[in-house]
């Protein structure tokens, strides 16, 4: 989960700042504790969720931050032929990963006859190394997961990126004022020569949804800047996934890790957390949050997020880490009573992750990569975990 390769020190380091950063994280991730959250299904948003952007940000975190809330939208989607189809939607925007990322949702209404709304996600965060924001969308019932990277450009925000076919992608956000924007989206087949607009979608802020309004560390029920973290959460798979959604079900709720790292030169590292499942995004995605404690200071590493390819008769998974700017692909699924995924790190070396050992109230963890294409691997981390029990309420 933690594709450190060769980075024993990094995480030391990590913790050793750990006292300082809490004080930050204190102000972006004030929300309820998962240990409060008493039904399972519930426990990961809470833990996802924050009030706001980290201070570490700086005025970065300005070129989202204002977009947070509620929008409702005009989609419009624009054929070779020029003709134009649009349908009705809503887009919303919140702080996640102790303020260091921003999630969206993508809602369209359901057409004429069918009761089954359009939905897909993004998140997002700003890579120090890189200067720019990582961004990864997923639309699960198209099997879509793209990846682009941008920031501010002038009055805009672009994003640039590849998508599955190799096609050049340019995402932009437009003429982008306190209640309105207007999002283009453009391809190019040609390597950049030429550019043809696809989606153009305006935004309208919902009423009572200003920008500016101060976020509320503990905001009630219908606040507009936790309607995003409200609409994420699912209490179940989704029923099109049928014995599929099995695999990962399993999981929901808060497990306590108990993680070694090995590193190359054969010196060990050890940390405690929690990994906390739950599904998302109406149920088509089974999202999780993985918290590292360290001498009684806790901090948010990192979000996955799974959803199962039907085409392929794949998972698809991808593991996002804004505070080691890591953003990883996976594939894979059920190998005999396990689960293995298996994708390239960050330098391109093979990675395998697999879940064993899998119990009602335990499994282990294991992440493997190869500088040989798979000839041999070399285990890098190893996470037992054991499934938390709720304490009845008073006791």
């Amino acid at each position: 989960m933690i594709s450190w390769r060769g980075k024993v020190n990094w995480i030391l380091r990590t913790f050793a700042a750990m006292g300082v950063l809490n004080l930050a994280f204190g102000v972006a991730g004030d929300t309820p504790s998962a240990r409060q959250t008493r039904d399972p299904r519930h426990t990961m948003v809470t833990a996802l969720s924050a009030s706001g952007p980290n201070p570490s940000l700086g005025d970065e975190a300005r070129t989202f931050d204002r977009l947070t809330g509620t929008w409702d939208c005009d989609f419009s989607f624009i054929s070779e032929d020029g003709s134009v189809r649009h349908s009705p939607g809503e887009l919303m925007f919140g702080w996640i990963l102790d303020g260091r990322a921003v999630q969206d949702i993508w809602i369209t209404y359901p057409k004429e006859g069918s009761k089954e709304r359009g939905i897909g996600t993004t998140v997002r965060f700003f890579d120090d190394k890189s200067k720019l924001w990582q961004v990864v969308f997923v639309s699960p019932a198209y099997a879509a997961l793209i990846r682009v990277q941008g920031g501010a450009e002038g009055d805009r925000i672009v994003l640039r990126g590849v998508d599955d076919q190799g096609s050049m992608l340019r995402w932009t956000f437009n003429d982008i004022k306190p209640s309105s924007f207007i999002w283009r989206g453009e391809t190019s087949r040609d390597g950049g020569k030429s550019w043809r607009l696809e989606e153009e979608h305006h935004m309208r802020r919902r009423s009572g949804t200003n920008s500016t309004e101060k976020a509320k560390p503990k905001a009630p029920a219908g606040d507009p800047q936790t309607d995003m973290i409200r609409t994420l959460q699912a209490s179940g798979p989704h029923a099109s996934l049928g014995k599929q959604a099995q695999l990962f079900d399993r999981f929901v709720g808060t497990w306590d890790l108990d993680c070694v790292l090995y590193g190359a030169d054969g010196k060990t590292t050890r940390f405690r957390g929690e990994w906390i499942f739950g599904w998302s995004l109406d149920g088509w995605i089974m999202q999780d949050v993985l918290i590292i404690s360290s001498q009684g200071e806790r901090s948010v590493r990192g979000t996955t997020l799974r959803f199962y390819d039907g085409k392929a008769g794949q998972w698809r998974v991808v593991w996002i880490a804004p505070v080691s700017g890591n953003v990883i692909a996976l594939r894979g699924g059920a190998v005999g009573d396990r689960i293995v995924l298996e994708g390239l790190d960050v330098d391109d070396a093979r990675l395998r992750w697999s879940f064993n050992e899998i119990q009602t109230d335990s499994f282990l963890w294991r992440g493997e990569t190869s500088a040989h294409d798979g000839k041999s691997w070399r285990v890098e981390q190893e996470m037992r975990l054991k499934r938390r029990t709720v304490n009845p309420a008073g006791s």
